[in-house]
């Protein structure tokens, strides 16, 4: 083959392995899964949150049935009385609606009566084609200000954003457990990486040290011994290997598919290792607890709910007040003239006035000291929640910034750790040392490892709850 012939198939099996490589690294199975793609798919799926959003649903409806105390209603009565020496016919209908302007019900009717009537039941009399009335009742003193539709409408009015502010906490908890359950399983992953490495050293390890045996350079007890070595690597690579599967688990609770089943990852999505702490500043850890004042939702949400005992309590102090009520009607009989009742023929305007005196008070009564008790109880959360706002800022940012201490301390112990291991083997290979030592040595590098991730681990998971301290 000449060379331009082989030089083009070279060329062209490199551009057939990239091609294969990228369509390896665009499949959602093999390339590392993020933080970002967990927390997408717990906001999308995660079954409750799914069930905390029904109580924006829940207000919203609670709204609609409050807005329903002012709709229409048509009410319309018939009565016939076909024995009896005053035989009738009856008809009263009545349209009203309330509204929000100080309790005010405009309403407009009709009353037909027709037959023989007795003479204290002339007011049930109408000409032949009956009565029409408009009118309203407009309360002066109790439910003037303030009545239960009023009251009710309001509250749900708040509702709708005490819903929001809820479900906002719902999903700043549901974005911190999922950051937790997605680095602990990054963990677990790189403590899978630290129990293999270690077997492999051991198996390779087996051969050279069966091989000096079998020459007389070293006693058969350390093939034992480092058989032995061997089967304790493999139960520690099995109880890695149980953690990563666990934590794998604990994932899929948030990491759900598009039908929302929850969908454990695969090991081959792992990432390559856990990120090293950033750099810090003391003038953002001022910043996150002005930020967590005003975006967390818990202050917000007390501060609402307050506002809403309140508009209770402004009810049941006017629900004391004496019942003040003025009535306008006005009526018109149509129909020809009766010469019997030539009075219906006449226009008519009706002033009322209806006082309701209340004279024992106890349900309204307890109805405001419940009230009263609590706006107390929600003024001391509402204290507390600002206190818990503030403790969990600096809780977080102490956890931070003693994390990066451990993982700057941790990554010199291991440094150190490999430095005497290999040293060892050194030592070891030369004779003047022992395979337990060696053993031993190794080990420690590995715990110091474990160390290191856990370190790492610890400090994602402190800024996870740093996020959710400020409310992002």
């Amino acid at each position: 083959m000449s060379a331009r012939p082989a030089t083009l198939l070279v060329l062209a099996l490199a551009c057939l392995r990239s091609v294969t490589a990228q369509a390896q690294g665009a499949r959602p199975d093999r390339a590392e899964l993020a933080l970002d793609e967990v927390t997408a798919a717990a906001e999308r799926a995660y079954p409750l949150l799914k069930a905390a959003e029904q109580e924006r649903a829940i207000a919203a409806a609670d709204l609609l049935a409050a807005e329903g105390g002012f709709d229409a209603t048509w009410k319309t009565r018939a009565t016939v009385t076909p024995v009896g020496y005053y035989d009738s016919v009856r008809i009263d209908s009545a349209f009203e609606r309330p509204t929000s302007l100080w309790g005010i019900t405009p309403f407009v009717g009709y009353k037909l009566g027709s037959g023989r009537f007795a003479v204290y039941d002339g007011r049930l009399e109408t000409l032949e084609y009956g009565e029409a009335r408009v009118g309203v009742n407009a309360p002066i003193w109790r439910n003037g200000p303030i009545d239960r539709r009023r009251a009710t409408l309001a509250r749900a009015e708040i509702g709708t954003e005490v819903a929001r502010l809820s479900v906002a906490e719902q999903r700043i908890q549901v974005r911190r457990a999922a950051a937790q359950r997605y680095w602990a399983w990054v963990a677990a992953g790189r403590k899978v990486d630290v129990a293999e490495r270690l077997l492999r050293n051991v198996e390779r390890r087996d051969e050279a040290v069966a091989a000096r045996v079998e020459r007389g350079d070293l006693p058969a007890i350390e093939r034992t011994d480092n058989a032995r070595a061997v089967e304790q690597r493999r139960a520690q690579l099995s109880q890695a290997e149980r953690g990563l599967e666990q934590a794998a688990i604990e994932l899929s609770l948030f990491f759900r598919d598009a039908d929302g089943r929850a969908t454990p990852p695969p090991r081959a999505r792992l990432p390559r290792s856990l990120p090293e702490p950033g750099p810090t500043s003391a003038r953002a850890g001022a910043d996150d607890l002005s930020v967590a004042m005003a975006t967390r939702p818990e202050a917000r949400r007390i501060a609402l709910q307050l506002r809403q005992n309140s508009i209770e309590m402004r009810w049941g102090r006017n629900q004391l007040a004496p019942g003040l009520d003025l009535q306008l009607v006005g009526s018109q009989d149509f129909g020809p003239d009766n010469p019997r009742r030539p009075d219906l023929s006449k226009p008519i305007f009706e002033i009322s006035l209806l006082l309701d005196v209340p004279i024992q008070t106890r349900a309204i009564r307890g109805k405001l000291d419940a009230a009263t008790a609590l706006a107390s109880r929600l003024q001391y959360q509402a204290t507390f929640a600002k206190d818990r706002v503030e403790a969990d800022v600096r809780d977080a940012q102490s956890a931070i910034l003693r994390a990066a201490e451990r993982v700057e301390a941790a990554r010199r112990e291991v440094r150190l750790a490999e430095e005497l291991e290999e040293a060892e083997r050194t030592r070891y290979a030369q004779g003047d040392s022992q395979l337990l030592i060696v053993n031993l040595r190794e080990q420690q590098t590995a715990e110091a490892e474990l160390r290191a991730i856990d370190a790492r681990l610890d400090h994602q998971r402190a800024i996870a709850d740093l996020r959710a301290a400020r409310g992002d």
